[in-house]
């Protein structure tokens, strides 16, 4: 199993999902365009982006089936795979300075920023952005390390602007700025997908997020950042010690976001770096903003979180799925085995109060593949009345990025496309049950494309 970056991209070199572009491409939006088309099918490095030192690699988890790749197990397993290091996280083995691959090399003072291949990916982003970096902090209510992606606007060489929605680094800097201290943070960028995955933890003051990306995809080594409090990933490619200045505000956004539009802009805390590290041969990570991988790494997370709050609530769950059209945050779908009465009610607001960003669910049988849309649409179309099988929540807790949302509010619906108990004959599928099936093999060999 791959444990870093470079091993990773290996396994997608490997399988001819790692495509290489060597000619110059421009930072300004020319570099998400590229992402973009490649969206869902491959990763991409590109060895010379114009103005930067660094290879920059992006797409780094086309598709669910990588997402398997990446944790050892099937796609449909990753939620309950990433659920069970959520109970049982490991910790992490730490290694000294001298033998961390990450401190091999210090970044030049003069150049913090504007050597790394840093992106405009939208047409009406406020700059330039990391988006790809996790910012390790340590808790001092814990002292356990927090891991989160915020967007980060760079300003000048050495400051960034850090959009901080609510969650758990938000309440460290308010306590910290409340107090008037600074916050330490190390910027980490170029890592395992699963450290990504872990950085979407739920914020739980008592959880280590490195100790679940162990569970994840061990071994995940530690090393002390050099200048701060905080623990890096030994194996990352690069790292970049900074401070949270207490009071200090900048201009940040707009920014192109999960829903595929606009964030809105405003004052952004200020983190002032102090020094950076890299790699032997570093390359630089960014993530598509509206792409598959930025769905995943914050999808995979909520499925696991709302599974296990479905299981806890006693209900039979078959399967669970934050589809892609809804950006792996606005929409649930989830099969239940031979739901009882209220169950797919149960299912709805469950779901509702365990991750706020959904507005809508669908509840099914779990004769209905919910990893296929076809299927999950087939199936509120053939079994729901509008009349009896909708619930409509109005002036709920909503996504605050959410366009159509009226500050942070939405309504949120409920779909029970579950089939009554006593009257399962009459909503059966059809099927074909060929008489030989051996046959029927060879007959699709012999046409080529239809195994």
């Amino acid at each position: 199993m791959s444990s870093d970056l470079r091993s990773w991209l290996d396994v997608l070199d490997g399988r001819g999902e790692l495509a290489r572009l060597r000619s110059p491409i421009d930072p300004d939006q020319d570099v998400a365009a590229v992402l973009t088309r490649a969206d869902g099918r491959r990763a991409v490095q590109f060895g010379h982006v114009i103005g930067a030192e660094f290879p920059l690699v992006g797409n780094t988890v086309p598709s669910r089936t990588h997402l398997g790749l990446v944790l050892g197990c099937e796609p449909a397993g990753v939620a309950d795979r990433f659920a069970a290091a959520l109970d049982a996280p490991v910790p992490c083995p730490e290694m000294e300075a001298f033998e961390a691959p990450v401190l091999a090399n210090r970044m030049h003072d003069d150049r913090m920023l504007s050597a790394l291949p840093l992106t405009r990916q939208h047409s009406e982003d406020g700059g330039r952005y990391l988006t790809s970096a996790l910012l390790a902090v340590r808790d001092p209510a814990s002292g356990r390390m927090n891991l989160s992606i915020n967007r980060l606007l760079a300003a000048g060489e050495r400051e960034l602007r850090a959009l901080l929605l609510p969650g758990r680094l938000r309440r460290i800097f308010t306590e910290a700025e409340a107090a008037g201290r600074d916050l330490d943070v190390a910027l980490v960028v170029g890592v395992h997908p699963a450290l990504v995955l872990a950085s979407q933890s739920p914020a739980d003051r008592e959880l280590d997020d490195y100790a679940v990306a162990n569970a994840l995809a061990a071994p995940v080594e530690l090393v002390a950042a050099p200048t701060v409090d905080a623990l890096v990933p030994a194996r990352a490619e690069f790292v970049l010690e900074g401070r949270f200045r207490a009071g200090r505000r900048g201009a940040e956004g707009p920014f192109g976001e999960y829903p595929r539009t606009y964030g809105p802009g405003g004052p952004a805390p200020v983190i002032e770096l102090l020094q950076g590290w890299h790699r032997d041969a570093p390359v630089f990570q960014t993530i598509l903003s509206g792409g598959r991988e930025h769905f995943y790494a914050g999808g995979v997370p909520r499925e696991a979180a709302c599974l296990r709050a479905l299981r806890r609530a006693g209900l039979d769950v078959a399967a669970l799925r934050l589809p892609e059209s809804g950006s792996c945050r606005l929409t649930a779908v989830v099969a239940l085995r031979g739901p009882t009465p209220g169950a797919p009610t149960t299912a709805m607001m469950t779901l509702f109060l365990t991750a706020s960003t959904i507005k809508q669910v669908t509840v099914v049988d779990d004769d209905v593949d919910i990893a296929d849309d076809e299927q999950v649409a087939w199936a509120v179309a053939t079994r729901t009345q509008p009349d009896r099988d909708l619930l409509v929540v109005p002036n709920a807790k909503g996504s605050s990025l959410d366009p159509s949302a009226e500050q942070g509010l939405t309504a949120k619906l409920g779909l029970d496309a579950t089939v009554p108990a006593a009257d399962r004959d009459r909503y059966r599928q059809m099927t074909v049950a060929p008489a030989d099936p051996s046959a029927l093999e060879r007959h699709l060999a012999e046409l080529g494309d239809l195994r």
